[in-house]
Protein backbone atom coordinates (compact mmCIF):
# COMPACT_ATOMS: atom_id res chain seq x y z
CA UNK A 1 0.00 0.00 0.00
CA UNK A 2 1.02 3.58 -1.18
CA UNK A 3 0.00 7.01 -0.82
CA UNK A 4 1.66 10.20 -1.28
CA UNK A 5 0.04 13.74 -0.12
CA UNK A 6 1.65 16.87 -0.84
CA UNK A 7 0.53 20.34 -0.31
CA UNK A 8 1.34 23.96 0.03
CA UNK A 9 1.57 27.40 -1.55
CA UNK A 10 3.37 29.96 -3.18
CA UNK A 11 3.20 33.64 -5.21
CA UNK A 12 4.97 36.92 -5.56
CA UNK A 13 6.22 39.68 -3.29
CA UNK A 14 6.93 42.52 -5.60
CA UNK A 15 8.28 41.70 -9.52
CA UNK A 16 11.61 40.02 -8.34
CA UNK A 17 10.88 38.43 -5.31
CA UNK A 18 8.86 35.05 -5.36
CA UNK A 19 8.43 32.55 -2.26
CA UNK A 20 7.22 28.78 -2.45
CA UNK A 21 6.53 27.41 1.05
CA UNK A 22 5.06 23.34 0.48
CA UNK A 23 4.92 19.71 2.48
CA UNK A 24 4.83 15.98 1.41
CA UNK A 25 4.18 13.03 2.97
CA UNK A 26 4.47 9.64 1.92
CA UNK A 27 4.12 5.87 3.50
CA UNK A 28 4.67 2.70 1.61
CA UNK A 29 3.91 -0.59 3.70
CA UNK A 30 4.00 -3.86 2.79
CA UNK A 31 2.23 -7.39 4.38
CA UNK A 32 4.06 -10.78 4.07
CA UNK A 33 1.97 -13.67 3.76
CA UNK A 34 3.91 -16.93 2.95
CA UNK A 35 1.54 -20.33 2.47
CA UNK A 36 1.96 -23.80 1.76
CA UNK A 37 5.14 -24.00 3.72
CA UNK A 38 5.41 -24.66 7.78
CA UNK A 39 7.92 -24.07 10.42
CA UNK A 40 10.21 -27.05 10.86
CA UNK A 41 10.66 -26.89 14.68
CA UNK A 42 6.75 -27.16 15.78
CA UNK A 43 7.12 -30.50 13.66
CA UNK A 44 3.20 -31.33 13.49
CA UNK A 45 1.97 -28.60 15.31
CA UNK A 46 2.80 -26.18 13.36
CA UNK A 47 0.51 -24.11 10.59
CA UNK A 48 0.78 -24.22 6.59
CA UNK A 49 0.08 -20.61 6.03
CA UNK A 50 1.73 -17.91 7.92
CA UNK A 51 2.22 -13.71 7.92
CA UNK A 52 5.76 -12.95 9.29
CA UNK A 53 5.10 -9.04 9.37
CA UNK A 54 4.99 -5.93 8.07
CA UNK A 55 7.36 -2.91 7.06
CA UNK A 56 6.63 0.54 6.85
CA UNK A 57 8.45 3.32 5.10
CA UNK A 58 7.49 6.76 5.97
CA UNK A 59 8.81 10.50 4.98
CA UNK A 60 7.68 13.91 6.16
CA UNK A 61 9.38 17.05 4.49
CA UNK A 62 8.81 20.65 4.82
CA UNK A 63 10.75 23.08 2.44
CA UNK A 64 10.95 27.07 2.18
CA UNK A 65 12.14 28.43 -0.77
CA UNK A 66 12.66 31.70 -2.40
CA UNK A 67 13.61 33.55 -5.47
CA UNK A 68 14.76 37.18 -6.12
CA UNK A 69 16.02 38.71 -9.46
CA UNK A 70 18.29 40.76 -8.27
CA UNK A 71 18.54 44.04 -10.89
CA UNK A 72 22.19 45.03 -10.89
CA UNK A 73 23.46 47.70 -13.51
CA UNK A 74 26.57 46.82 -14.66
CA UNK A 75 25.02 43.74 -16.16
CA UNK A 76 22.92 43.15 -18.78
CA UNK A 77 20.44 40.84 -17.20
CA UNK A 78 19.27 40.31 -13.33
CA UNK A 79 21.42 37.87 -11.10
CA UNK A 80 19.25 35.12 -10.21
CA UNK A 81 19.50 34.13 -6.12
CA UNK A 82 17.88 31.64 -4.63
CA UNK A 83 18.00 29.96 -1.37
CA UNK A 84 15.65 27.68 1.19
CA UNK A 85 15.53 25.33 3.76
CA UNK A 86 14.16 21.90 4.28
CA UNK A 87 13.29 19.59 7.15
CA UNK A 88 13.11 15.61 6.40
CA UNK A 89 11.78 13.36 8.62
CA UNK A 90 12.24 9.50 7.51
CA UNK A 91 11.17 6.52 9.86
CA UNK A 92 11.59 3.04 9.07
CA UNK A 93 9.03 0.72 10.97
CA UNK A 94 9.44 -3.41 11.43
CA UNK A 95 6.04 -5.22 12.74
CA UNK A 96 6.32 -8.35 14.14
CA UNK A 97 5.12 -11.57 12.44
CA UNK A 98 2.44 -14.01 13.76
CA UNK A 99 3.77 -16.12 16.59
CA UNK A 100 4.29 -19.74 14.39
CA UNK A 101 6.33 -17.53 11.42
CA UNK A 102 9.13 -16.93 13.98
CA UNK A 103 8.93 -19.19 16.60
CA UNK A 104 11.25 -21.61 18.21
CA UNK A 105 9.58 -25.15 18.65
CA UNK A 106 10.59 -28.19 20.00
CA UNK A 107 12.31 -29.83 17.31
CA UNK A 108 15.28 -27.10 17.33
CA UNK A 109 16.66 -29.29 20.15
CA UNK A 110 17.14 -31.44 17.28
CA UNK A 111 18.44 -29.34 14.92
CA UNK A 112 15.35 -28.35 12.90
CA UNK A 113 14.75 -25.00 11.57
CA UNK A 114 12.63 -22.33 13.51
CA UNK A 115 10.73 -19.76 11.68
CA UNK A 116 8.13 -20.56 8.71
CA UNK A 117 10.04 -21.98 5.86
CA UNK A 118 11.28 -19.82 2.88
CA UNK A 119 10.47 -16.61 5.04
CA UNK A 120 11.12 -16.69 8.83
CA UNK A 121 8.98 -14.00 10.35
CA UNK A 122 9.88 -10.57 11.91
CA UNK A 123 10.13 -11.48 15.91
CA UNK A 124 9.26 -9.22 18.57
CA UNK A 125 13.26 -8.28 19.26
CA UNK A 126 13.53 -7.45 15.57
CA UNK A 127 10.38 -5.20 15.04
CA UNK A 128 10.82 -1.54 16.18
CA UNK A 129 10.69 1.78 14.59
CA UNK A 130 13.70 4.12 13.68
CA UNK A 131 13.87 7.75 12.63
CA UNK A 132 16.56 10.02 11.06
CA UNK A 133 15.72 13.64 11.14
CA UNK A 134 17.60 16.57 9.01
CA UNK A 135 17.76 20.13 8.73
CA UNK A 136 19.09 21.70 5.67
CA UNK A 137 20.05 24.85 4.01
CA UNK A 138 20.91 25.89 0.56
CA UNK A 139 21.82 28.78 -1.43
CA UNK A 140 22.13 29.49 -5.41
CA UNK A 141 23.31 32.41 -7.56
CA UNK A 142 23.06 32.27 -10.82
CA UNK A 143 25.14 35.67 -12.61
CA UNK A 144 24.81 36.54 -16.43
CA UNK A 145 28.39 37.96 -17.03
CA UNK A 146 27.90 38.71 -19.78
CA UNK A 147 24.40 38.39 -22.60
CA UNK A 148 26.34 34.78 -23.70
CA UNK A 149 28.30 33.96 -20.73
CA UNK A 150 26.69 32.58 -17.05
CA UNK A 151 28.05 31.51 -14.24
CA UNK A 152 26.14 29.73 -11.29
CA UNK A 153 27.42 29.22 -7.86
CA UNK A 154 25.64 26.82 -5.55
CA UNK A 155 26.20 25.22 -1.66
CA UNK A 156 24.38 23.29 0.51
CA UNK A 157 24.37 22.38 4.48
CA UNK A 158 22.69 19.33 6.06
CA UNK A 159 22.56 17.89 9.47
CA UNK A 160 21.62 14.33 10.49
CA UNK A 161 20.76 13.43 13.56
CA UNK A 162 22.44 9.94 13.06
CA UNK A 163 25.98 11.03 11.82
CA UNK A 164 26.54 14.70 11.54
CA UNK A 165 26.32 17.34 9.17
CA UNK A 166 27.47 17.57 5.46
CA UNK A 167 28.67 20.30 3.09
CA UNK A 168 28.20 20.00 -0.94
CA UNK A 169 28.43 22.51 -3.72
CA UNK A 170 28.46 22.97 -7.81
CA UNK A 171 30.35 25.36 -9.70
CA UNK A 172 28.63 25.61 -13.21
CA UNK A 173 29.20 28.18 -16.19
CA UNK A 174 27.83 27.98 -20.11
CA UNK A 175 29.02 30.20 -23.06
CA UNK A 176 26.63 30.62 -26.07
CA UNK A 177 29.58 30.54 -28.89
CA UNK A 178 26.77 31.43 -31.35
CA UNK A 179 23.09 31.34 -30.97
CA UNK A 180 22.93 28.17 -32.07
CA UNK A 181 25.84 26.37 -29.63
CA UNK A 182 26.31 26.38 -26.49
CA UNK A 183 29.26 25.05 -24.32
CA UNK A 184 28.96 23.90 -20.83
CA UNK A 185 30.57 22.90 -17.58
CA UNK A 186 30.03 21.93 -14.06
CA UNK A 187 31.58 20.28 -11.00
CA UNK A 188 29.87 19.01 -8.10
CA UNK A 189 29.79 17.24 -4.67
CA UNK A 190 26.68 15.15 -3.05
CA UNK A 191 26.70 12.48 -0.74
CA UNK A 192 23.72 9.64 -0.16
CA UNK A 193 22.89 9.28 3.72
CA UNK A 194 22.50 5.44 5.16
CA UNK A 195 18.43 5.09 5.98
CA UNK A 196 17.14 4.02 9.36
CA UNK A 197 16.92 0.36 7.54
CA UNK A 198 20.29 0.13 6.89
CA UNK A 199 21.09 1.17 10.31
CA UNK A 200 19.21 -0.60 12.39
CA UNK A 201 17.70 -3.62 10.79
CA UNK A 202 18.02 -7.25 10.93
CA UNK A 203 16.66 -9.44 8.55
CA UNK A 204 17.41 -13.42 7.18
CA UNK A 205 17.82 -14.88 3.99
CA UNK A 206 17.02 -18.86 3.65
CA UNK A 207 18.47 -20.44 0.39
CA UNK A 208 18.41 -24.55 -0.96
CA UNK A 209 22.30 -25.69 -1.23
CA UNK A 210 21.88 -27.39 -4.65
CA UNK A 211 24.76 -29.82 -3.98
CA UNK A 212 23.51 -31.17 -0.59
CA UNK A 213 19.84 -30.17 -0.81
CA UNK A 214 19.51 -28.61 2.65
CA UNK A 215 18.60 -25.60 3.67
CA UNK A 216 20.59 -22.86 4.58
CA UNK A 217 19.88 -19.64 6.37
CA UNK A 218 22.06 -16.39 6.67
CA UNK A 219 21.31 -13.14 8.42
CA UNK A 220 22.12 -9.41 7.65
CA UNK A 221 22.76 -7.91 11.20
CA UNK A 222 23.00 -4.34 11.54
CA UNK A 223 26.43 -2.60 12.31
CA UNK A 224 25.33 -1.95 15.67
CA UNK A 225 24.82 -5.32 16.76
CA UNK A 226 27.21 -6.66 19.20
CA UNK A 227 27.98 -9.53 17.30
CA UNK A 228 28.15 -7.57 13.70
CA UNK A 229 30.94 -5.69 15.55
CA UNK A 230 32.83 -8.32 16.83
CA UNK A 231 33.44 -8.99 13.23
CA UNK A 232 34.56 -5.50 12.35
CA UNK A 233 31.56 -3.88 11.93
CA UNK A 234 31.72 0.06 12.07
CA UNK A 235 28.73 3.20 12.18
CA UNK A 236 27.51 3.73 8.41
CA UNK A 237 28.80 7.10 7.25
CA UNK A 238 26.97 8.95 3.93
CA UNK A 239 28.61 8.27 0.17
CA UNK A 240 30.31 10.46 -1.17
CA UNK A 241 30.33 11.37 -4.83
CA UNK A 242 32.53 13.90 -6.66
CA UNK A 243 31.00 14.88 -10.67
CA UNK A 244 32.91 16.62 -13.43
CA UNK A 245 31.02 17.14 -16.77
CA UNK A 246 31.31 19.04 -20.24
CA UNK A 247 29.35 18.99 -23.05
CA UNK A 248 27.78 21.27 -25.97
CA UNK A 249 24.46 21.90 -27.13
CA UNK A 250 22.80 23.10 -30.45
CA UNK A 251 19.85 24.31 -32.22
CA UNK A 252 20.13 24.82 -36.47
CA UNK A 253 17.53 26.73 -38.27
CA UNK A 254 16.10 23.29 -39.51
CA UNK A 255 14.72 22.15 -36.79
CA UNK A 256 17.93 19.85 -35.39
CA UNK A 257 18.80 19.63 -32.11
CA UNK A 258 20.36 18.14 -29.39
CA UNK A 259 23.38 17.71 -26.81
CA UNK A 260 26.62 16.08 -26.44
CA UNK A 261 28.30 15.81 -23.00
CA UNK A 262 31.11 13.62 -21.13
CA UNK A 263 31.37 13.11 -17.48
CA UNK A 264 33.32 11.71 -14.65
CA UNK A 265 31.75 10.46 -11.29
CA UNK A 266 34.06 9.31 -8.40
CA UNK A 267 32.17 7.34 -5.50
CA UNK A 268 33.65 6.97 -2.14
CA UNK A 269 32.74 4.64 0.64
CA UNK A 270 30.06 3.16 -1.18
CA UNK A 271 27.47 1.01 0.79
CA UNK A 272 27.47 -2.97 0.32
CA UNK A 273 26.99 -6.18 2.37
CA UNK A 274 29.77 -7.37 3.80
CA UNK A 275 31.97 -10.59 3.16
CA UNK A 276 29.53 -13.44 4.83
CA UNK A 277 31.14 -14.73 8.31
CA UNK A 278 31.09 -18.20 9.03
CA UNK A 279 28.59 -18.85 12.44
CA UNK A 280 30.71 -20.55 14.76
CA UNK A 281 28.58 -22.82 18.03
CA UNK A 282 29.89 -19.57 20.60
CA UNK A 283 27.92 -17.29 17.79
CA UNK A 284 25.00 -19.24 17.40
CA UNK A 285 24.56 -19.08 21.30
CA UNK A 286 25.03 -15.30 21.30
CA UNK A 287 22.23 -14.89 18.18
CA UNK A 288 19.91 -17.37 19.98
CA UNK A 289 20.20 -14.93 23.05
CA UNK A 290 19.63 -11.90 21.31
CA UNK A 291 16.73 -13.28 19.98
CA UNK A 292 17.01 -13.66 16.40
CA UNK A 293 14.47 -16.53 14.26
CA UNK A 294 16.41 -18.89 12.58
CA UNK A 295 19.54 -18.30 14.65
CA UNK A 296 20.27 -21.90 15.15
CA UNK A 297 20.54 -22.75 11.85
CA UNK A 298 22.56 -19.92 10.62
CA UNK A 299 25.45 -21.00 8.78
CA UNK A 300 26.70 -17.48 8.36
CA UNK A 301 26.29 -13.74 9.13
CA UNK A 302 26.93 -9.88 7.34
CA UNK A 303 25.84 -6.49 7.73
CA UNK A 304 25.70 -2.91 5.93
CA UNK A 305 29.66 -1.51 5.83
CA UNK A 306 31.15 1.25 3.96
CA UNK A 307 32.91 -0.90 1.20
CA UNK A 308 34.75 0.23 -1.55
CA UNK A 309 35.11 3.22 -3.78
CA UNK A 310 34.28 3.41 -7.90
CA UNK A 311 35.23 5.44 -10.71
CA UNK A 312 32.34 5.72 -13.53
CA UNK A 313 33.23 7.75 -17.19
CA UNK A 314 30.46 7.96 -19.98
CA UNK A 315 29.12 9.97 -22.73
CA UNK A 316 25.57 10.99 -23.62
CA UNK A 317 24.28 12.07 -27.16
CA UNK A 318 20.92 13.09 -27.99
CA UNK A 319 19.78 14.18 -30.96
CA UNK A 320 16.23 15.42 -32.03
CA UNK A 321 13.86 16.74 -34.93
CA UNK A 322 10.81 17.69 -35.46
CA UNK A 323 9.55 18.36 -38.88
CA UNK A 324 6.02 18.58 -41.05
CA UNK A 325 4.99 15.86 -43.17
CA UNK A 326 2.68 15.44 -45.61
CA UNK A 327 -0.79 16.64 -43.37
CA UNK A 328 0.80 16.13 -40.17
CA UNK A 329 3.92 16.62 -37.69
CA UNK A 330 6.76 14.09 -37.68
CA UNK A 331 8.91 13.99 -34.18
CA UNK A 332 12.75 12.14 -34.73
CA UNK A 333 14.56 11.34 -31.16
CA UNK A 334 17.45 9.10 -30.71
CA UNK A 335 20.32 8.90 -27.88
CA UNK A 336 23.40 6.86 -26.82
CA UNK A 337 24.99 6.32 -23.72
CA UNK A 338 28.22 4.93 -23.00
CA UNK A 339 28.61 4.13 -19.28
CA UNK A 340 31.96 2.81 -17.95
CA UNK A 341 32.39 1.94 -13.92
CA UNK A 342 35.89 0.95 -12.54
CA UNK A 343 36.30 -0.05 -8.99
CA UNK A 344 39.16 2.13 -7.73
CA UNK A 345 39.58 0.73 -3.95
CA UNK A 346 38.20 -1.51 -1.10
CA UNK A 347 37.03 -5.10 -0.66
CA UNK A 348 35.89 -5.83 -3.76
CA UNK A 349 39.35 -5.64 -5.88
CA UNK A 350 39.90 -8.41 -3.35
CA UNK A 351 37.11 -10.91 -4.91
CA UNK A 352 37.24 -11.19 -8.28
CA UNK A 353 33.92 -12.50 -8.73
CA UNK A 354 32.26 -9.61 -6.71
CA UNK A 355 34.63 -6.87 -8.78
CA UNK A 356 33.54 -8.18 -12.58
CA UNK A 357 29.21 -8.87 -10.99
CA UNK A 358 29.71 -4.70 -10.21
CA UNK A 359 31.46 -3.24 -13.05
CA UNK A 360 30.02 -5.16 -15.91
CA UNK A 361 26.22 -5.98 -14.67
CA UNK A 362 24.91 -2.99 -16.78
CA UNK A 363 25.35 -2.32 -20.02
CA UNK A 364 28.20 -0.26 -21.46
CA UNK A 365 26.28 0.94 -24.32
CA UNK A 366 22.28 1.76 -24.08
CA UNK A 367 20.55 3.64 -27.00
CA UNK A 368 17.05 4.67 -28.18
CA UNK A 369 15.50 5.80 -31.16
CA UNK A 370 11.79 7.03 -31.42
CA UNK A 371 9.85 8.02 -34.31
CA UNK A 372 6.23 9.98 -33.35
CA UNK A 373 3.45 11.06 -36.09
CA UNK A 374 0.47 12.67 -35.68
CA UNK A 375 -1.79 14.12 -37.55
CA UNK A 376 -5.21 14.85 -36.42
CA UNK A 377 -6.56 13.11 -33.81
CA UNK A 378 -4.42 10.47 -34.52
CA UNK A 379 -1.08 9.12 -32.87
CA UNK A 380 1.46 6.57 -34.50
CA UNK A 381 4.90 5.97 -32.44
CA UNK A 382 7.44 3.65 -32.49
CA UNK A 383 10.34 3.42 -30.62
CA UNK A 384 13.73 0.55 -30.26
CA UNK A 385 15.91 0.09 -27.25
CA UNK A 386 19.09 -1.29 -27.24
CA UNK A 387 20.94 -2.40 -24.36
CA UNK A 388 24.38 -3.97 -24.71
CA UNK A 389 25.96 -7.23 -23.24
CA UNK A 390 25.99 -7.68 -19.85
CA UNK A 391 27.46 -10.21 -17.15
CA UNK A 392 26.15 -11.94 -13.93
CA UNK A 393 27.36 -14.64 -11.55
CA UNK A 394 27.11 -18.14 -13.44
CA UNK A 395 26.42 -19.41 -9.32
CA UNK A 396 29.56 -21.80 -10.29
CA UNK A 397 32.06 -21.60 -7.46
CA UNK A 398 34.78 -23.00 -9.85
CA UNK A 399 35.23 -22.84 -13.70
CA UNK A 400 33.02 -20.67 -15.29
CA UNK A 401 32.30 -18.19 -12.47
CA UNK A 402 30.41 -15.71 -15.00
CA UNK A 403 27.59 -15.57 -17.56
CA UNK A 404 27.79 -13.08 -20.38
CA UNK A 405 24.47 -11.93 -21.66
CA UNK A 406 24.26 -10.71 -25.06
CA UNK A 407 23.13 -7.64 -26.56
CA UNK A 408 19.23 -7.07 -27.10
CA UNK A 409 16.85 -4.53 -28.94
CA UNK A 410 13.00 -4.04 -27.82
CA UNK A 411 10.51 -2.65 -30.75
CA UNK A 412 7.85 -0.74 -29.22
CA UNK A 413 4.35 0.20 -30.97
CA UNK A 414 1.30 2.34 -30.26
CA UNK A 415 -1.31 3.74 -31.97
CA UNK A 416 -3.46 6.53 -30.08
CA UNK A 417 -6.98 8.73 -31.19
CA UNK A 418 -8.13 11.39 -29.08
CA UNK A 419 -12.05 10.83 -28.77
CA UNK A 420 -12.06 14.36 -27.07
CA UNK A 421 -9.83 16.71 -26.28
CA UNK A 422 -9.65 15.33 -23.08
CA UNK A 423 -9.72 11.74 -23.71
CA UNK A 424 -7.64 8.86 -25.38
CA UNK A 425 -7.45 5.59 -25.91
CA UNK A 426 -4.34 4.00 -27.32
CA UNK A 427 -3.20 0.14 -28.69
CA UNK A 428 -0.10 -0.53 -28.51
CA UNK A 429 2.82 -3.31 -27.40
CA UNK A 430 5.56 -2.93 -25.66
CA UNK A 431 8.76 -5.37 -26.87
CA UNK A 432 5.88 -6.26 -29.54
CA UNK A 433 8.47 -8.93 -30.98
CA UNK A 434 8.03 -10.80 -27.91
CA UNK A 435 11.83 -10.73 -27.56
CA UNK A 436 13.31 -12.72 -24.69
CA UNK A 437 17.32 -12.70 -23.03
CA UNK A 438 19.54 -15.23 -23.19
CA UNK A 439 18.47 -17.81 -20.37
CA UNK A 440 20.35 -17.33 -16.88
CA UNK A 441 22.41 -20.87 -15.46
CA UNK A 442 22.50 -19.09 -11.66
CA UNK A 443 18.16 -18.99 -11.03
CA UNK A 444 17.46 -22.54 -11.30
CA UNK A 445 16.86 -22.54 -7.65
CA UNK A 446 15.09 -20.20 -7.23
CA UNK A 447 12.57 -21.47 -10.09
CA UNK A 448 13.56 -18.62 -12.73
CA UNK A 449 14.69 -18.87 -15.90
CA UNK A 450 15.95 -15.14 -16.62
CA UNK A 451 17.87 -13.72 -14.17
CA UNK A 452 16.37 -11.91 -12.10
CA UNK A 453 19.20 -9.15 -12.37
CA UNK A 454 18.45 -8.66 -15.64
CA UNK A 455 18.32 -4.69 -16.46
CA UNK A 456 15.02 -4.77 -17.94
CA UNK A 457 11.77 -6.38 -18.37
CA UNK A 458 12.05 -10.73 -19.10
CA UNK A 459 8.22 -10.72 -19.41
CA UNK A 460 8.47 -11.06 -23.02
CA UNK A 461 5.68 -9.18 -25.17
CA UNK A 462 3.08 -6.97 -23.66
CA UNK A 463 0.25 -5.73 -25.13
CA UNK A 464 -2.61 -3.47 -23.80
CA UNK A 465 -5.53 -1.78 -24.47
CA UNK A 466 -5.74 1.54 -22.64
CA UNK A 467 -8.00 4.76 -21.89
CA UNK A 468 -6.39 8.16 -20.56
CA UNK A 469 -8.60 11.10 -19.24
CA UNK A 470 -6.98 14.43 -18.44
CA UNK A 471 -9.50 17.06 -15.98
Amino acid sequence: EDHQLNFGARGPLGDTFRWDLHASQGENQIDYFINNTFNPSLGPQSPTSFKPGTLIQDEFNLNADFVYRWDVGALDNDINVAFGAERRVETYEIQAGDFASYAVGPGAATGLASGSNGFAGFNPDQAGEWDQESYAFYSDIEVPLTTRWTVGTAMRYEDFSEFGDKVTGRLATRIELTPAVGLRASVSTGFRAPTPAQLFSTSIAQGLDTRTLQIFSTGRLSPTSPVAQAFGAKALKPETSETVSAGFTWQLDSGLMGSFDVYQVEVSDRFSQSATFTVTPAIRQQLIAQGVPGAETFTGVSFFTNDFDTRTRGIDVAVSRALQLATGRLQLTASYNFNDTEVTSGSLLNSEAQRVVFEESIPKHNAAASATYSWGSFKLLGRARYYGAWTDSSGNTTGDIFQEFGAITFVDLMFGYDITQNVTVALGAENAFDEYPDEATNQANRGLIYSRNAPYDTDGGQYYLRLDTRF
